[in-house]
């Protein structure tokens, strides 16, 4: 069952807690700052995505989604790595922590090639999933950009 429930989460971005969790801070050059509206937990849809300029054809991204599941952390990796596996995408890495997965993968998506590095945080039966995107041969260029976004990314508490 949390298989199921899981794998219909990560298909399709839903909200499931409370903005009030983070918020979104000035930008690197300090010029803005903006506090997003309420967005019910009922609702499904995107948190937020920020593109860096075009290249090649492909806007690099880092997007975040709140995903509800009840299983535990190990579950939770098991149910991401078979997908990986079903997708036949390579994991180039990953690692964890108390509360925290790590993944950097890479595959095939209607015959291009991309590079992703997921960070995972569990909150109590929430999953949040930051999520950078570049084409896979753009990696090294935009991995530091991408990855410092990332890992930036902190719950409220």
């Amino acid at each position: 069952m949390h298989k199921t429930r899981l794998t219909s989460y990560l298909q399709a971005t839903l909200l499931t807690a409370s903005l009030a969790l983070f918020s979104i801070q000035a930008n690197a050059n300090n010029d803005f700052s903006i506090t997003p509206p309420d967005y019910p937990r009922e609702v499904g849809g995107q948190i937020f995505q920020y593109f860096l300029p075009a290249a090649d054809g492909f806007a690099a991204n880092v997007n975040m989604q709140i995903q509800p599941f009840e299983g535990d952390l190990d579950a939770y990796a098991n149910i991401s790595e078979q997908q990986f596996e079903q997708l036949g995408f390579e994991v180039v890495d990953v690692s964890r922590g108390d509360n925290e997965l790590l993944y950097e993968y890479r595959g095939e998506m209607q015959g291009t090639m991309f590079h992703w590095y997921s960070r995972v945080i569990r909150d109590g039966i929430y999953y949040y999933v930051v999520t950078a995107t570049s084409l896979d041969q753009r990696w090294e260029t935009e991995r530091d950009q991408l990855t410092e976004s990332v890992h930036s990314f902190s719950l409220n508490r």
